[in-house]
């Protein structure tokens, strides 16, 4: 569970602090939605956040996975590859 607290709110913003784990004795990290854009940001990682770029054989490499898996019960493909990376946070 992530715990949201609103710091700022502008006509063109919004400035959250969030907590992973509702953990509030812990640096918060902070995420800014920009309202005129329609873009949500993480600024700033909590403290126990952590942050890696995917790449695209990666990324594509879980979903060939997950495909066959699907083939061999009958299905079809399930997941599209991916033709960029992917930057993820974590907690």
């Amino acid at each position: 569970m992530v715990t949201f607290k609103l710091i700022e709110e502008k006509d063109e913003y919004l400035i959250y602090w969030y907590y992973p784990n509702g953990k509030e004795e812990l640096k918060p990290g902070i995420i800014i939605v920009d309202k005129i854009n329609g873009k949500i940001d993480i600024t700033e990682l909590a403290e126990d956040d952590w942050e890696r770029d995917i790449s695209v054989e990666e990324l594509n490499e879980l979903a060939e996975s997950v495909n066959r898996e699907i083939r061999e019960e009958g299905g079809t493909d399930f997941l599209e590859l991916a033709t960029e990376p992917e930057h993820s946070v974590f907690f």
